[in-house]
């Protein structure tokens, strides 16, 4: 079977993207930034029951060039799943964008000089819908990084035009597809968690005490890895931007979902102005403000056209994702 290329395996998609690859029968040649999580990466994997000896691991910085070209030889196929992903909004933005086009552009620009066959780039729907004012949104839309929009989504758009733009200026028959998935969740395979999945923890464990007026796609994230395994093996998705999302909630439906399965969340909900107030006080509220208010829909079913997938219940996801949460020590409860 072939091999495939994974940056960032630790992360929170990219491990549940080695275990479907695993599970199909793939190798793998994965870069880690710190060597002290493939001991937890192994043990997850083998946890499932799966091979870990198909994986060879590779220290390796979005920022530097080392071990990135060993990492990819012999590699006919490239998932780039790897960016940083902030839990707060950083002081400089140059912070999330530097790693983010940087790493974006070495990882492409490799895979196009030993001519994989095929790149799948995780970037996000961060990338397409921010500064607009509009509440439907497709593939056809991009965030506006010229106007004063958050250093994530900023971060995402840069790095993914700049994929589109080696690929678009290359000879080679490589191929592109970038998978845009909404707010993931579901359960972790280790400790690696998403901001996604802390409102949820936040509206289990307290820490978010109402509901805020938050209107948001949501995937799951099994779903989000079939997505990437299935974009390499069909040549549909070749060329291709895909928004992956299950569904649309505000926060109290999430809370609502919760409370029917047992779990202590807000009955109450906030107004934009006392989200707005409360985000001043509460830290895991900050990088929420954005979203207040404002009801974001998908306009896309390419996901289901293209790739077939066939979305994971959206209340299992919720679900497994808390029982996972417990399980990791996030919170008890």
């Amino acid at each position: 079977m072939k091999k495939v290329f994974i940056s960032g395996i630790s992360g929170y998609i990219a491990m549940h993207c080695a275990q479907q690859l695993l599970e199909k029968g793939y190798s793998i040649n994965a870069t880690v930034r710190d060597t002290k999580k493939i001991d937890p990466i192994k043990k997850a994997l083998k946890d499932l029951s799966l091979d870990v000896s198909k994986i060879d691991f590779f220290e390796a910085d979005l920022l530097s060039d080392q071990n990135w070209e060993d990492a990819m030889t012999g590699c006919e196929d490239v998932l780039h799943v790897a960016s940083p992903y902030p839990l707060a909004q950083p002081k400089d933005e140059n912070d999330l964008i530097k790693p983010a086009v940087e790493g974006t552009e070495r990882v492409v620009s490799l895979a196009l000089k030993q001519n994989v066959r095929k790149i799948v780039l995780t970037s996000s729907v961060a990338a397409i819908s921010s500064g607009h004012t509009k509440k439907q949104f497709s593939e056809e839309d991009w965030s506006k990084v010229d106007e004063p929009i958050p250093a994530y989504p900023k971060s995402k758009a840069l790095a993914e035009k700049k994929a589109w733009d080696l690929i678009n200026k290359s000879n080679k028959k490589t191929k592109l597809t970038v998978i845009n998935p909404a707010g993931v969740i579901g359960p972790s395979l280790t400790s690696e968690v998403s901001s996604t999945q802390l409102i949820i923890s936040g509206l289990v464990n307290g820490k978010i005490p109402i509901n805020l007026p938050i209107h948001i796609g949501y995937v799951d994230v099994r779903d989000v890895a079939l997505a990437h395994v299935k974009a390499l093996e069909s040549t549909k998705s070749d060329g291709e931007r895909i928004i992956l999302s299950n569904t649309e909630l505000w926060t109290k439906d999430v809370s609502k979902i919760l409370r029917e399965n047992g779990y202590n969340a807000p009955r109450f909900s906030a107004s934009v102005g006392v989200a707005k107030f409360l985000s001043n006080f509460i830290p895991i509220l900050k990088p929420s403000r954005r979203f207040f208010g404002k009801a974001m829909t998908k306009n896309s079913t390419k996901a289901e056209d293209i790739l077939g997938i066939k979305y994971i219940d959206i209340s299992k996801s919720i679900i497994d994702e808390v029982e996972s949460l417990k399980r990791f020590g996030k919170f008890s409860g």
